[in-house]
């Protein structure tokens, strides 16, 4: 009898260690269950803006920002009055990548300076009737005067060649072999902002389209209204401004999604640049004379 109570005793335990077992296999695996959960809900999740710094209000109507990743700096561009006016008071200044003010005028000399590109080496800068290149020590190289030029606009370095738009003749102009010429004068409506990815050139006016040399754009977001800067986020994913206080995500073959809106306090968001590497948005704010840092979540 002691020998049959020991077994039974002893199957008891067994079958509840087996089952101490299973219990434990089972909670093991429900984080993982979870962690499914979470990777489901982090790929549907909206893109949205957190603010991550604004510099003080010492900018003079700041109309562009460019990122050097050669010298991690960004460049803005201040008009310093009205967009028209040619009377030497623009300039250029230089900001580190947390929002701090490394040299107000690191360039002068300038007009209304507005956007900017590079290549080579060589900064350009549009600035009312011509495109004017600047060395790296921040000295005027040289001048391109565009006969006929309205409201020089936007520059992007593109396959060799600076294009850059005329918003008010409505003409995108390239700079090539140290010549200028026109790219592309039909199907245009106040051309903005330029941008260059992969082989592709973007440009942002009322609509968001790819364009090329001949033939008609092929609209990626309509509607932008005043359209102005483009930051690429990747090769189907877009930011794009408009000059009135507004951002854009743009993906191909979505509808826009509204990211910023700062309209009701007249805070304008002009020629926007987007730094990949940081997930970071640069906007100037032009006559509030800031330039105010968001990091994109999504």
């Amino acid at each position: 009898m002691k020998k049959i109570g020991m077994l039974l005793v002893g199957s008891s335990l067994l079958f509840g260690a087996c089952d101490s077992r299973r219990e434990a296999d089972t909670t093991s695996q429900a984080p993982a269950a979870d962690t499914t959960a979470s990777q489901a809900d982090a790929s549907t999740r909206a893109p949205r803006l957190e603010q991550a710094w604004a510099t003080e209000a010492e900018l003079d109507v700041p109309e562009s920002v460019f990122y050097n990743p050669d010298e991690n700096m960004l460049y803005v561009s201040n008009i310093v009055g009205n967009p028209t006016d040619k009377d030497g008071k623009g300039f250029i200044s230089k900001l580190s990548l947390d929002g701090k003010l490394v040299q107000k005028e690191w360039v002068s000399g300038l007009h209304a300076p507005k956007g900017m590109a590079m290549q080579g080496g060589t900064l350009y800068v549009t600035d009312i009737d011509a495109l004017v290149a600047i060395d790296a020590n921040g000295k005027i190289s040289k001048r391109y005067p565009v006969k006929g030029a309205k409201f020089l606009n936007d520059p992007v370095a593109a396959n060799g060649m600076i294009l850059f738009t005329d918003m008010q003749d409505n003409k995108i102009y390239a700079l090539e072999n140290d010549k200028v010429r026109v790219w592309k004068e039909n199907g245009l409506s106040s051309p903005n902002g330029l941008a260059y990815h992969n082989g592709a050139v973007y440009l942002a006016s009322s609509d968001f389209q790819q364009i090329t040399a001949e033939g008609e754009g092929d609209v990626l977001a309509s509607g932008i209204g005043s359209g102005d800067g483009i930051g690429i986020v990747d090769e189907n994913t877009f930011l794009v401004s408009n000059w009135q206080g507004e951002v854009y995500y743009v993906e191909r073959g979505k509808e826009k999604v509204k990211l910023l809106d700062t309209k009701a306090d007249k805070i304008n968001s002009a020629d926007i640049t987007y730094v990949p590497e940081q997930n970071l948005l640069l906007v100037p704010t032009f006559s509030d004379n800031r330039v105010v840092a968001y990091r994109l979540q999504r």
